[in-house]
């Protein structure tokens, strides 16, 4: 996280369902936002394979996702891979909660 850039406005807490994930833009940058039992995650938004694919279409299980390209699977919580450890990591970034409003940190 970069504390020089202010965080970024995603939207309200209710619009992200638990256990599922959302595509955000910003400066012509995808972020896949995750709602899990255990709280919000951000991600980069496209996946590290060659296709390049939005995890915004990934499939959520848990704490992890599969891309639905590539068939790898990683980490939300952390961006490892867990199905292909020779796979990138996906870059993660933090979200905040402040009352009901969504925050990025990038």
């Amino acid at each position: 996280m970069n504390d020089e850039i202010e965080p970024i406005l995603i939207g309200e807490v209710n619009d992200i369902d638990v256990g599922s994930v959302e595509n955000f833009e910003y400066e012509d940058s995808n972020y896949a936002i995750f709602r899990l039992d255990t709280g919000f995650f951000a991600t980069q938004g496209n996946c590290t394979c060659t296709d390049r694919t939005l995890l915004s279409e990934a499939d959520v299980d848990g704490e992890e996702l599969e891309c639905p390209s590539c068939g790898n699977t990683f980490s939300i919580v952390s961006g490892d891979p867990i199905s292909d450890l020779d796979q990138l990591p996906l870059k993660i970034y933090d979200v905040t909660e402040e009352g009901e409003k969504l925050y990025l940190n990038i």
